[in-house]
């Protein structure tokens, strides 16, 4: 049996990111002391914590190596090392499950057992499923576009490698990516398709999702999903990030008015720590509900050309013009010009 170490306290478990990280770093030039310089980590904090981090420390690592490793491979090459010397039980887990879907049913439940990215509940569009990350910030500046973008980078790098590793024509995958991030080299070499999107995400052809996987060990499958559940049960702070951002997006098709307050107590929270839950992940509660309902304007716009008015009254404002003001605040763009974009792209990539 596999001797995965067990996760007592509410932390990412950084041993099997830092174990693929650093030697890369190292052979790169790098070395730890150099990649924990400006950030508060150092490798003697890390050996007594038994190389555990929390939220906060993972994602300056993720920053400072962004920052640091001058090399557009590393992220894909962190998680192919994570996925070929299965370092995690989650990525047992994906890739011995029975099909697809209860794979990404997996991921999206286990997810913050593997690095500090959320997936938004899964959207249909006609023949693709589409999934998107949300952005998980909570540093400062410079520091926090590093991080996102180092963050979005590797959610995708999982995603491709975990399609490779099942068998799958990723090759009819789309990958979706903020202007300011660009593809890793190894994507333009698998994915035909890699366009321009404020939120970072990916479309899988539905049809793949029941795909079954050539080389399933099921006896694996059945021991990294025990690892996975008792970690877990120590990780509840990203599944309530998750049920926020599905709650808001619920207010929103419902067309319920949401507040912090209805918030807290719908999570079972008291309002001081539902204010200190979103700030550990970097948003006030207007943030986190303006990115909600910018993911469910793209949405929007993904299945028809809407009207001002109609996606106002869509995403819960009653005056267009404050809709067209938060709009151009989130993309720096007016809505007739991004549905202008929408309508391009579905012009050039006709199948999704």
């Amino acid at each position: 049996m596999r001797p995965w170490p067990t996760n007592e306290q509410r932390r990412l478990l950084g041993k099997p990111f830092i174990r693929a990280l650093l030697p890369l770093a190292e052979r790169r030039g790098i070395s730890s002391s150099e990649l924990f310089r400006g950030t508060s980590l150092s490798e003697q904090k890390l050996q007594i914590n038994n190389f555990r981090l929390t939220d906060h420390e993972m994602l300056l690592l993720l920053a400072s190596a962004e920052e640091k490793i001058n090399d557009p491979h590393l992220w894909q090459l962190v998680v192919e090392t994570l996925f070929s010397d299965r370092l995690n039980p989650l990525i047992d887990l994906t890739v011995h499950a029975k099909t697809l879907k209860q794979a990404l049913i997996h991921l999206s439940r286990f997810q913050s057992l593997l690095q500090p990215f959320l997936f938004t509940p899964t959207q249909r569009f006609e023949n693709y499923l589409q999934l998107d990350f949300i952005p998980v910030e909570g540093l400062s500046g410079k520091m926090n576009q590093l991080c996102y973008s180092a963050n979005c980078k590797i959610g995708v790098a999982i995603l491709l490698m975990l399609g490779r590793a099942r068998g799958l024509a990723i090759n009819q995958w789309h990958v979706a990516l903020p202007d300011d991030i660009s593809p890793l080299p190894t994507w333009k070499k698998w994915v035909k398709k890699v366009s321009s999107r404020p939120i970072c995400g990916l479309s899988i052809p539905a049809e793949q999702l029941q795909e079954h996987s050539p080389e399933r060990n099921l006896a694996q499958y059945h021991q990294a999903l025990s690892f996975c559940q008792m970690q877990h049960q120590t990780q509840a702070q990203a599944s309530v990030m998750l049920s926020v951002f599905k709650w808001l997006d619920y207010q929103l098709e419902t067309g319920h008015d949401a507040s912090l307050t209805e918030l807290a107590a719908e999570v079972g929270i008291s309002l001081s720590s539902c204010k200190r839950l979103l700030a550990s992940h970097g948003y006030s509660f207007q943030q986190i509900y303006d990115l909600v309902r910018l993911h469910k304007l793209l949405n929007l716009l993904q299945k028809h050309p809407y009207s001002n008015v109609e996606l106002a009254q869509k995403l819960g404002y009653s005056n267009p013009n404050n809709f067209r003001r938060a709009c151009k605040r989130w993309l720096g763009i007016v809505p007739d010009e991004l549905r202008q974009q929408h309508a391009a792209l579905s012009i050039s990539n006709p199948t999704i």
